[in-house]
């Protein structure tokens, strides 16, 4: 490559014009590599608990990303926790769930607005059987529901 067009990749880069370019040529660093278990679920919540996903055995969470959707003319505030199951065998989509645990979160989302909270360095789900997260409306609904969407990673141990 000549020097002129390594010197306009370097500008182009530097500018913000060319995202996720590198190459060895530039001196930039390369970006790091997508996650190997990528994971993503959703559930429509109403005022009950339901579970929304995650990792049933072996696996810890990393949520990079949560977006919550409220299709109702009000507002709505969502409890989001990682729940506790009563007995053995629950899984991240059957389970009685009696109780909750960190992390959890209030949430407040605007009337037919869609809220999007971003984790760079991810929101961490470890150390609990299943590895899961909850969710419930915990205002009134009139008819309405939100729609909670989260993606992100797994990691084995």
């Amino acid at each position: 490559m000549s020097k002129f067009a390594s010197k306009l990749i370097q500008s182009a880069v530097a500018a913000g014009m060319l995202v996720g370019v590198a190459r060895a040529d530039t001196g930039l660093p390369t970006p790091p590599a997508a996650p190997e278990k990528p994971f993503n679920a959703s559930a429509s919540v109403l005022n009950a608990i339901k579970l929304v996903g995650g990792a049933d055995k072996g696996a810890t969470v990393v949520i990079t990303n949560m977006t919550l959707t409220n299709f109702d003319a009000s507002p709505q505030q969502v409890f989001i926790f990682a729940p506790i199951f009563s007995g053995t065998g629950a899984t991240c989509t059957s389970g009685s769930v009696v109780g909750g645990t960190t992390p959890r979160m209030t949430v407040y989302v605007p009337a037919k607005a869609t809220l999007i909270i971003p984790y760079p360095s991810g929101l961490v789900l470890t150390n609990k059987a299943p590895n899961c997260i909850a969710a419930e409306v915990t205002t009134l609904l009139n008819g309405g529901s939100v729609e909670i969407d989260i993606s992100g990673y797994l990691q084995n141990k």
